[in-house]
């Protein structure tokens, strides 16, 4: 049924592939055991996506593929960073070591800055070499989405690889049928990095007034491996969150909101480093305070005129990283600060047969760098150039739905859109200003000829930016010993340097990519209260212009020539555009729930290369499979479950003497989880979670980065929530 779904390598096993392979063909196969829905049949509550199109619209409806993950799965994972609550998302990969303080995202092997956060609609715009992208408790999300593929459309720079977007927690989450007013208390412990966690949440809502304080504290220690060695991690965070709500008349609404993060941890240099590399100044431990701060105020406006629904968002992040050595003593600071203005309004009408959303929409933001350094000559930090980036787009999507199109069975919806962006870098180090513009279309349709089968298809074009550090690196990339200059006071070599070059002629990156799948949603498949959704899909995408950050390690011909022997550096780094990618890949995405038990799959496949050199990308992932299933109690108020994740085994292809060889390989794994939620009877607010990760201690590496994994994990949380 799918000859080609895994393409393999010739070195690669095929085990693992026939397993994903089999995978596949159960999850098509397993409607067919489905019985005829009955008219009376319950129609359970629909999982919607709201950042995949800025408007409310069920997953399986749209033409792509999102991932939605609740309140209630947070609470059954009970996550400690934020790859632990998206490991199971199909195409997601965390890459940066298992420190929450490196740990950087990808999708469809496009990482970093290819990958647009948003938190509460804000843009999360942080980015360093050696540190994490955004920094985040989970203590403090209500859902998590993770759109697939490119949504330039939408949200212009940043995009390609996809978006996640993470919606914090407010009132009506939290207060339960009747009460006003409310609070909640939860304390948890795992053991595989000595975490303690307590956090206090109030909550309450009077009249037109809605309102949520929340204030949480964790410590944690080094994280012990599943290889029995102790990672040096740590940490002391706190956060907190204050929301307020107000709604002014039937038809106008409005809320402003603050939050922050705040960790001190003890920890190497690089975050994303690991242990043992035998340099002095990155294995030594040095003082972070690592802050991200939001500010953000919305107005939303929805008369009772179908044509009217804006929202106006205002924010301001702040994210900075403040690293303290005391053996130099040397305290360096990298921070970025976003500004934005977001504004959109969708109207709903009739055109003809046709049920018709349209929303229009803008955005403007910028982005400030600063980059200091205590013993730097005027205080500026190399490697961080002080800059400014600034945005702004408009942008147009319909939503157009049509029962019987063109005389055929079943609903078509199709979702075109476009959007266009221009955008300015500028930076005191340098005078030349860099500066495009860029268009964004997207075109998606998803067809139903009957209400068990969806199919869909959808082209889109995603873009990024040049990021300030690309265009205006400066300053010392590192420093290496003089070809033959040693210095007999100090009894070493004497040290050049190898320097940053700026580059303000870089293009944006860009892609197109293809992706075309079916949906299949079934009642009544083993029982007559039970429901199976699944969607499977397979993608291709041609990026090019990507930007890569070459270093030139080569010595100056003077540097061997007498008597001075200088001038002297060790070459030069720059970022520069390469020629492109090509990636292609699988996923799929299937739920069973019924009155009993419960089942989620999820299956990933991905190939990527260099299309100018044929080497594979540097941030692939290996073929995997999760498996999520356990059993409701009901009468005891209990849930029981199981998390599985299979990886293949993994390579990485690169050119070597004109050939390409094997440059890297990792082993296939396999990662067993149990989790448990009980609320006794006996006390009705209290909720406790319990569970083991890696129950068998398993060694393995999730990406190239050197270090294994935590090993076995064991957790536990008590919750107490009270309202009246």
């Amino acid at each position: 049924m799918f000859p080609n779904v895994f393409p393999a390598r010739s070195c690669r096993s095929r085990r693992p592939r026939l397993l994903l392979s089999a995978a596949v063909f159960a999850f098509a196969a397993l409607p067919a055991l489905a019985e005829e829905e009955p008219e009376e049949a319950e129609q359970r509550e629909e999982t919607v996506t709201v950042y995949g199109t800025s408007n409310p619209l069920p997953v399986f409806d749209y033409p792509g593929q999102v991932t939605v993950i609740s309140r209630d799965t947070l609470e059954l994972i009970q996550p400690s960073a934020m790859s632990d609550l998206l490991r199971d998302v199909p195409g997601l990969q965390f890459s940066g070591g298992p420190r929450r303080t490196g740990e950087t995202p990808s999708i469809r092997g496009l990482g970093r800055e290819n990958v647009l956060v948003l938190l509460d609609g804000a843009r999360q715009s942080f980015s360093s070499a050696h540190d994490g992208s955004f920094f985040l408790d989970p203590e403090l999300v209500r859902t998590a989405e993770v759109v697939r593929g490119p949504a330039s459309a939408l949200y212009g720079s940043g995009a390609v690889g996809g978006v996640l977007a993470f919606e914090t927690v407010n009132a009506a989450d939290l207060l339960r049928e009747g009460e006003s007013f409310g609070g909640r208390l939860r304390t948890a412990y795992q053991s595989v990095n000595e975490e303690w966690l307590g956090s206090a949440t109030v909550y309450g809502r009077s009249g037109k007034l809605d309102a949520l304080a929340s204030l949480g504290f964790r410590r944690s220690g080094d994280i012990a491996l599943g290889s029995g060695i102790d990672l040096p991690s740590d940490d002391e965070i706190t956060t907190g969150i204050v929301k307020l709500g107000y709604q002014f008349t039937d038809a106008l609404s409005g809320e402003i909101a603050w939050q922050k993060f705040s960790n001190n941890a003890v920890e190497p240099n690089n975050g994303q480093g690991t242990l043992g590399t035998g340099d002095a100044t990155l294995d030594r431990d040095v003082d972070k305070d690592i802050s991200s701060e939001l500010w953000r105020g919305a107005v939303r406006y929805n008369p009772s005129s179908d044509l009217i629904d804006a929202k106006l968002t205002v924010y301001q992040s702040t994210t900075g990283v403040d690293e303290f050595d005391a053996t130099v003593p040397r305290t360096t600071l990298r921070e970025i600060e976003t500004t934005g203005v977001s504004l959109r309004n969708a109207s709903r009408f009739l055109l003809g047969p046709v049920e018709t959303t349209l929303t229009v929409g803008g955005d403007w933001y910028e982005d400030s760098q600063t980059g200091t350094d205590s013993t730097a000559a005027g205080g500026i930090r190399g490697g961080v150039p002080n800059g400014s980036a600034e945005f702004a787009g408009i942008f147009v999507q319909a939503e157009a739905a049509v029962e019987r199109p063109f005389g055929l069975p079943g609903r078509l919806i199709v979702i075109p859109g476009i959007r266009h962006d221009s955008f300015e870098s500028s930076s005191d180090l340098s005078p030349d200003k860099a500066s495009d513009d860029k268009l964004s279309p997207r075109l998606g349709a998803s067809y139903a000829p009957v209400e068990w089968l969806r199919l869909y298809a959808s082209y889109a074009e995603g873009f990024r930016a040049p990021s300030i550090n690309e265009l205006y690196l400066d300053g010392v990339h590192f420093s290496v010993p003089h070809p033959t200059l040693f210095n007999p006071a100090l009894g070493r070599f004497v040290f050049v340097n190898n320097n940053f070059v700026p580059n303000a002629d870089l293009k944006p990156e860009s892609s197109e990519t293809v992706e075309v799948g079916f949906g299949l949603d079934f009642r009544n498949v083993l029982t007559r209260e039970d429901r199976f959704q699944g969607k499977i899909s397979y993608f291709e995408s041609d990026v090019s212009d990507l930007i890569n950050l070459t270093v030139d390690f080569s010595y100056d011909p003077t540097c061997f020539v007498g008597p001075s022997f200088f001038p002297c550096t060790a070459g030069s780094t720059n970022s520069a555009n390469i020629a492109g990618a090509s990636l292609e890949g699988w996923e799929a995405e299937a739920s069973y729930d019924a009155p009993l038990w419960f089942a989620r799959a999820t299956l990933s496949t991905i190939e990527g290369t260099d299309t100018a050199t044929g080497e594979d990308l540097g941030t692939l992932t290996p073929d995997r499979l999760t498996l999520d299933t356990g059993i409701k109690l009901t009468s005891w108020n209990t849930r029981i479950g199981t998390r599985i994740q299979v990886a293949d085994e993994f390579e990485r292809r690169a050119l070597s003497g004109g050939s390409l060889m094997v440059a890297e390989r990792r082993a296939g794994y396999v990662v067993l989880d149990l989790y448990g939620s009980w609320r006794p009877q006996f006390a009705p607010n209290l909720r406790i979670d319990a569970g083991i990760d890696n129950i068998f201690d398993h060694d393995y590496d999730r990406v190239f980065e050197g270090v294994s994994e935590p090993g076995r994990n064991f957790k536990i949380a008590l919750s107490w929530q009270f309202g009246q």
